[in-house]
């Protein structure tokens, strides 16, 4: 890993020490996942939108997504709005 440094306003600090308390990680820890979070959301690594949309339904092994596709599609839209709020 490569160290860097970060300034944060006092109260981002304050808001990211007391979320990684909550969540039993380091600051470190939330930084790189917020990264990763960046990264996936700005930066396409594919020039087809439909592209990325594979593995958006979760793991392979469902039988049944071809019928159901739009709620496990919908679910996982779900779980990333609910993890953007929680930071």
């Amino acid at each position: 890993m490569i160290r860097v440094q970060v300034l944060l306003a006092e109260g981002q600090n304050e808001k990211l020490a007391h979320l990684a308390k909550r969540l039993k990680v380091s600051k470190s820890e939330l930084f790189r996942e917020a990264v990763d979070i960046i990264l996936r959301e700005k930066v396409s690594e594919s020039s087809d939108p439909l592209l990325e949309l594979i593995g958006q339904a979760g793991e392979a092994g469902k039988s049944d997504i071809s019928i159901h596709h739009d709620e496990f599609l919908s679910q996982q839209e779900k779980k990333q709005w609910a993890k953007k709020r929680s930071l």
